[in-house]
């Protein structure tokens, strides 16, 4: 026989050995992958051996992988079915080896094939497809070849073939998508090289999957497999639906029990098994007592691992050649990735070495978001009530894993040793459960006195209060003195708490296989939750260990009546270097796309943020490509010069009556957008009765879950939507029901938002311009997604109401204007920028208007 190191890594080894190990040593098979060299460096378990399950397994299989499966005998000749099956494999050029569970010996009945030579993207005939007597373009009703669409085809087929990383900005209507797709998918099918497509917004990755992607496949020859990937948290777990139905009582509280028992109903009947499948918007609190979860998962010593909604969902993904994914779940991914140093493997999602990021102006927001580290009171505590609660007024008082666990002890004491029984019952109720109730006092203890500090502090806070930890903080003598007092014993009650938990997990590995199994889907959940102690522990120390230049510290406290919500939080000052490691300098393709990568034509703010800029010509490749829609024509630029700055005291009244005579004009169809909940809020409520008495619904961001509220605002022609954050991108609303963007203020972010104002700080440490190199770039991208809101078809058109003189006032502004597409404009005194709109509106025949609004006489009373 071969040996092994002629025919495995170490790496995949390991991977085999352990699962079998976990798997108790019964048949499992593996779908692995081969590297330049023909060596196995990725194995995949897809499914214990029986007779439905092998077969299946073909569907995933392709050219130059293997499939692996170990025989418990340790007799490694194949036997027929073996040799029936391997012969299948083999005609489609997939491998078939047989191992003994210690992972020592390897039998090859069919050796491994070569990989098929890397083959380029064929750059004429790709480009031919966008092209009006192309496949594609005879899928579509109207297509218009975009010249805009086909360089940018073109730069995303030379970043594919030359392994290059590439920004590409694309404004709207330019078709990005199709151009990324297609070479996308010539690639992962000729090479056999899976491809991540990742976005930002679920609506973007709902075009891709029913509507971009089924488009392609009706149009191109090749065929190819694309799976939108969602996270685990998505998927109900059957283990966990199935102890909920027999135990439901011993396990929740009455009032949970109604919720649940719909949760446990839909479980029976979901197709797919995701979230996204339900009728109903459950509770968090409900919806994570069956959800999948990482590290409370048993995996294939599991009873339901053929059957599991996760399971099946990663096995459809492992055969996809592109998977679609956000960028939540991309970074969560590569973080890891990073931590196993394993690129090529299976980890949240299977390898692949090429990707596509759109909407990848977010990508420093996320991850920042991914690689720093949070925990909160509120989270702590409902993790420790996993392990037990009391309710004194009902008829199960004790609830929670632990007594649940003692419950399911007694049931199985007879197959228990006496002593041992005894020994584990007196570790629970004595000294685990008092240990908890101990951790649980401090807890709160800690998180409330930290409040205090901060409220003391600082009592001009604000219900919402994100207050960063500096030197300034760490030097106070309340903070040495009270506050890292109560952390050090918040730390020491988790390690004491935390040794408890081991020392159960040890005494409960003396138990006899025929307790252990039926206990198995507790052990797994006290593991996990034993895990969440001490890294909740290790975050707290992080977070109040010493001063670091590299990291932004804070407390952010949320106070709604008498409930109070404290979060500790950490992320990385700068997300470049991590990037690097861990996106850049790993996969051979980045292309990263959005319609507002840029300002001022120039990338420099975005290739300074993600350390692109250490990167030359060779590797990276920048292109700028303006929209295809004719602004000109289409839009028409109103700024009022004449209205008070946002921060004097008249500001509010002032641009209540511009938004109202604004939608007087446009006769509601109107996006109103803020940087503030709280002016928000005055604005509508000063404005709902005028707007109403108009006939115009008026709809506010908050009242209404977001995808519904869109939904209203698309069907309700004459709606308005007074929106923030959010909503200043991602919305896509076409046609008539949008004609009128109004944004109150240029968005720049908060100074005293945590990670700005540090990242403010490091600027200006290093000699630099903070406010032109940091706040105004960003602030730009953020006003162009706003603006982005108004054109989203060649046959759309409206106004862009910007109600911040400092667009024009300051020296800064010509940065903001150069930056937005050519279009009409109107820059004056208020009177005369709504006439110019609604002679605008006239001559384009929309809807009759109503009286002019640019008459102060057509206004309201109370306004």
């Amino acid at each position: 026989m071969p040996s092994f190191d002629r025919l495995i890594t170490d790496v995949a080894r390991q991977t085999l050995k352990e699962t079998i190990e976990d798997a108790k040593g019964n048949e499992v098979f593996f779908l692995c992958s081969t590297d330049e060299r023909g060596l196995i460096d990725e194995a995949t378990p897809l499914a214990r051996g029986n007779d439905s399950a092998v077969p299946a397994l073909l569907q995933v299989a392709s050219q130059g992988d293997v499939i692996v499966h170990n025989h418990p005998s340790g007799y490694l000749v194949p036997s027929s079915a073996d040799v029936t099956i391997a012969s299948e494999y083999g005609n489609r050029g997939v491998g078939f080896y047989i191992i003994d569970n210690a992972v020592r010996e390897v039998y090859v009945v069919v050796a491994a094939f070569k990989r098929e030579q890397i083959r380029l993207i064929e750059r004429e005939s790709t480009l031919q497809l966008l092209l009006p007597e192309g496949r594609v373009a005879r899928q579509l009703s109207g297509f218009e070849s975009r010249r805009e669409q086909q360089q940018m085809l073109e730069s995303v087929i030379d970043a594919f073939n030359e392994s290059k990383l590439a920004l590409i900005e694309a404004g709207t209507g330019t078709g990005k998508s199709l151009a990324y797709l297609l070479p996308a998918i010539s690639w992962a099918v000729s090479n056999k090289q899976r491809v991540v497509i990742s976005t930002n917004t679920i609506n973007l990755q709902e075009q891709l999957i029913n509507k971009d992607l089924p488009l392609l496949s009706a149009a191109l020859q090749q065929e190819f497999k694309s799976v939108l990937v969602k996270g685990r948290g998505n998927y109900v777990c059957l283990s966990k639906v199935q102890t909920l139905e027999k135990d439901g009582p011993l396990l929740l509280a009455t009032e949970e029990q109604a919720e649940l028992q719909a949760l446990i109903q839909w479980a029976h009947k979901t197709e797919d098994g995701s979230r996204s499948d339900l009728s109903f918007l459950p509770t968090q609190l409900a919806w994570e007592k069956v959800a999948c979860e990482s590290d409370n998962c048993a995996r294939i010593k599991c009873s339901f691992y053929a059957d599991c909604f996760f399971y099946r969902a990663r096995r459809n993904a492992a055969s996809a050649d592109l998977l679609v994914v956000n960028h939540h779940l991309l970074f969560s991914d590569l973080a890891l990735r990073a931590e196993t140093e394993r690129y090529q493997d299976m980890a949240i999602l299977p390898g692949y070495s090429h990707i596509v990021l759109d909407e990848a102006h977010n990508i420093e927001d996320v991850a920042t978001s991914h690689f720093g580290l949070q925990v909160s009171k509120h989270g702590l505590l409902r993790q420790l009530a996993r392990f037990y609660s009391l309710r004194e007024k009902e008829k199960v008082r004790e609830r929670g894993l632990l007594p649940f666990l003692l419950h399911q002890l007694g049931s199985l004491q007879q197959r228990i040793d006496l002593n041992l029984y005894t020994r584990l019952d007196q570790h629970i109720r004595e000294r685990l459960i008092p240990q908890r109730e101990h951790f649980v006092f401090q807890v709160s203890n800690t998180f409330d006195d930290l409040a205090v500090f901060f409220r003391i502090l600082s009592p001009e806070a604000t219900n919402e209060a994100r207050i960063r930890l500096t030197p300034e903080i760490h030097d106070h003598p309340e903070w040495q003195n009270s506050v890292l007092t109560a952390v050090r014993q918040f730390l020491q009650e988790a390690r004491e708490f935390h040794q408890q938990l081991l020392a159960l997990e040890q005494s409960l590995e003396y138990l006899p296989d025929s307790v252990l199994d039926p206990l198995l889907p507790q052990t797994v959940e006290l593991s996990a939750l034993t895990d969440r102690v001490e890294a909740a522990a290790a975050t707290v120390a992080e977070i109040f260990g010493e001063p670091d230049e590299d990291k932004v510290r804070w407390v952010e406290i949320r106070t709604r009546g008498t409930n109070q919500w404290v979060t500790l939080k950490q992320a990385p000052l700068n997300v470049a270097q991590a990037l690097g490691q861990r996106l850049f300098d790993r996969f051979k393709t980045v292309v990263m796309t959005s319609a507002t990568l840029t300002t001022e034509a120039r990338f420099d703010f975005i290739r300074s943020r993600l350390g692109l800029q250490r990167f030359t010509q060779d590797r990276l490749v920048e292109q700028a490509l303006p929209s295809s829609f004719s602004y000109p024509d289409q839009v028409i630029l109103g700024i009022p010069t004449d209205i008070p700055l946002p921060d004097h005291a008249s500001f509010q009244k002032a641009i209540s009556q511009l938004i109202y005579r604004s939608i007087e004009i446009s006769q509601g169809r109107a996006l109103v957008l803020f940087t503030s909940y709280s002016l928000l809020d005055n604005v509508f409520k000063e404005l709902l009765d005028p707007l109403k008495s108009m006939g115009i619904r008026a709809l506010k961001q908050g009242e209404t879950p977001r995808h519904r509220l869109t939904e209203i605002f698309k069907t309700d022609q004459t709606s308005v939507l007074f929106a923030t954050d959010s909503f200043w991108e991602g919305v896509d609303v076409a046609g008539e029901a949008l004609q009128n963007v109004i944004l109150t203020r240029l968005p720049f972010n908060v100074p005293k938002e945590p990670v700005v104002e540090a990242r403010v700080e490091a600027i200006e440490k290093r000699g630099g311009n903070s406010f032109l190199e940091y706040s105004v770039p960003q602030a730009v991208i953020k006003l162009k997604q706003g603006f982005g809101r108004l054109i989203r078809a060649k046959t759309d058109l409206g106004s862009i109401l910007i109600l911040d003189r400092r667009i024009v006032d300051r020296s800064y502004g010509k940065v903001f204007l150069r930056s937005l597409p050519k279009c009409q404009e109107a820059i004056g005194k208020s009177d005369f920028v709504l006439q110019q709109i609604e002679q605008f509106f006239r001559k384009r025949k929309t809807p009759g208007q109503r009286a002019s609004a640019s008459q102060d006489a057509s206004l309201p009373t109370a306004l």
